[in-house]
Formats: structure tokens, C-alpha cells, sequence
């Protein structure tokens, strides 16, 4: 080992768990918003269907591969697991939405609409009588559905149907959410991902043999983005679990919001996009409330008696 790379290791394990935990939600973060960037270059060219479908084959490739790695190979068998198989389902929904609307969105303008799913969560969760919320929270989760009334921007003529596709995607994302919370332990991350993915590439496979005349012949350029965000979403999933399991969620959580201020470089990097002013407010709206949500969550659970404000 060379003394630079020893030097790197001893600063990394000087690191406390949840400062490594931020470090990886940055980067899953920094993963994610590169993979958005890629799939919408593709999707320039390519429907949505023949992108999950492609990059769902090579990321289920990489998935197992992982798996193997990490000695998991005997624990393939919590696929089968119910809820596993309907978090899989949930998946494949919100990846068909989520990459519809992102063909047609700003970059900026899309991330931040899909940043609504803690806000969808703490109101599923209430509906379901998980959580018991206050007066302030309320207030909190009505402000970040105002911030996506700005974004998505509804007239005479209705809202912007792909603005609305994005806010299903993150209902679905959210519903998903709260399934994972209640897989069982045993189930390995990488496992469900691995779920998760054959979901997605099956619904993309489904969606193109419906349509069968959308799809087109991919070129290299198109098979270079789709390789490069197949990697790129195994990528993400890995570091987003490593981030939650060596963090508190509480301080760490917050930090998804980064991925906000990624979409707004690169859209106006690559496609010269600059949100106007209320697009601005409203993703502002978007991060306060979701980082106020996040704040009432480091409440004790146990004090079920009085609802979290």
C-alpha cells in the first residue's frame, strides 16, 4: 500500500459513522443525479420502455454479481418473500412514471417535484394510523404540495401531465418506502434490489411488446448511457444503504436534498436550463418542509400520547 492510499484510510476510519454516513448520501446522491442526466440524454432517442428494459438486463447482471460477492447467493430466496415481491411491483410503477416524465421535464424542475415522497410518506402514514401528526406538520406537508402547485404550474387547461406523472412517481416511491420499512431483516438490501430490478426490466420489456413499433435500434453512443446508468443505479442503491445503516437517519436524511442543486447544474449545464422564479420558491418550499418532517422525526416514537407538531 502506498503511503498516500494509507494516509486516505487512516483519515476515513478517523471519521465518525454518521459523517461517513453524509459522505455516502452525497455520493449516492451525486450517483443519482448523473443517472438522471444519462436517462434523459438517452430518452432523447430511445421511449422509456426500451431504457428500463436495457438497462435493467445489465443492472441485474451487476446486482447478482454483487451478490455473489457478498456471499448472499443462498439468500435468493427472500424474492419470493410477499412483500418483497410487492416492494418489486412498486418499483417497476414509480421507474415507469419516474422516467416518462423525466423525458419531458427540466431536469431541476422534475428532481424537485419527485423530492415531494417524504412529504406523501408522513401522509400515508397518518392515513394508515402509523404516526400521529400535529397542527405544525400538517402546515409543513401542505407548504411542500404548494411548492410542487408552483412547479407544476395547473391552469384552465389542467395541470402538466408530465408534471403530475412525476408526482405519481413519487406516490409510488412513498408507498414503497413504507413497504420496505416492513421487510423482514433476513431479506439482504442488495437482494431486493435485485427484485426490484427484474421488476422494472420486466415492465419495460411488457411496455415494449405493447408498443412494439416505438422501439428503435440503439447506437453505440445510446449503449455507452444505458451501460454507464445501469452502473450507476446499482451504484446508487448501495451507497443510499450504506448511508442510512452507518448514520443517524435524522442527520443524514436531510442530505438527499443535495441531489436538488445537481439537477440545477447540470440542467443548465447540458441543456440551458434556469428555473424562473417561482420554480425556485416552489422547490424551496419542496426542501424546507421535507427538512422540517425530517427534524420531527428525531422525536421519540414511544411518545405516541401527544401528536409530533
Amino acid at each position: 500500500m502506498s503511503a498516500l492510499s494509507a494516509n486516505l484510510s487512516a483519515r476515513a476510519g478517523a471519521l465518525d459513522p454518521t459523517t461517513r454516513g453524509v459522505l455516502a448520501m452525497l455520493t449516492g446522491m451525486g450517483f443519482q443525479v448523473v443517472n438522471d442526466a444519462i436517462v434523459k440524454l438517452a430518452a432523447a432517442r430511445l421511449p422509456a420502455s426500451e431504457i428500463m428494459a436495457l438497462r435493467g438486463v445489465l443492472a441485474i447482471l451487476v446486482a447478482f454479481l454483487v451478490i455473489l460477492a457478498l456471499g448472499d447467493r443462498k439468500r435468493l430466496k427472500t424474492l419470493a418473500h410477499p412483500l418483497v415481491a410487492l416492494r418489486s411491483i412498486l418499483e417497476a410503477c414509480a421507474c415507469l412514471s419516474y422516467m416518462t416524465a423525466l423525458a419531458h421535464l427540466g431536469l431541476a424542475e422534475f428532481t424537485s417535484i419527485v423530492q415531494a415522497t417524504p412529504l406523501i410518506i408522513t401522509a400515508l402514514a397518518v392515513m394508515l394510523g402509523w404516526q400521529r401528526v400535529g397542527w405544525r406538520r400538517w402546515v409543513a406537508v401542505g407548504a411542500g404540495f404548494v411548492g410542487v402547485l408552483l412547479i407544476a404550474r395547473p391552469s384552465a387547461h389542467g395541470v402538466n401531465a408530465y408534471a403530475a406523472l412525476a408526482l405519481l412517481s413519487a406516490s409510488f416511491m412513498a408507498v414503497r418506502d413504507l413497504v420496505t420499512r416492513k421487510i423482514p431483516g433476513h431479506a439482504p438490501s442488495m437482494v431486493v434490489t435485485l427484485g426490484s430490478t427484474i421488476a422494472v426490466t420486466a415492465v419495460g420489456m411488457a411496455a415494449g411488446a405493447a408498443s412494439p413499433g416505438d422501439w428503435v435500434v440503439p447506437g453505440l453512443m445510446d449503449l455507452g448511457f444505458i451501460a454507464i446508468a445501469a452502473a450507476l443505479v446499482v451504484a446508487c442503491n448501495m451507497t443510499i444503504v450504506l448511508a442510512f445503516r452507518l448514520g443517524d437517519m435524522t442527520v443524514v436524511g436531510p442530505f438527499r436534498y443535495s441531489v436538488i442543486l445537481g439537477s440545477l447544474a447540470l440542467g443548465w449545464a447540458i441543456w440551458g436550463d434556469v428555473p424562473d422564479a417561482l420554480a425556485l420558491v416552489g422547490s424551496a418550499l419542496i426542501v424546507g418542509s421535507g427538512l422540517y418532517a425530517l427534524k420531527r422525526e428525531r422525536r421519540p416514537i414511544a411518545a405516541k400520547a401527544a401528536p409530533l407538531g
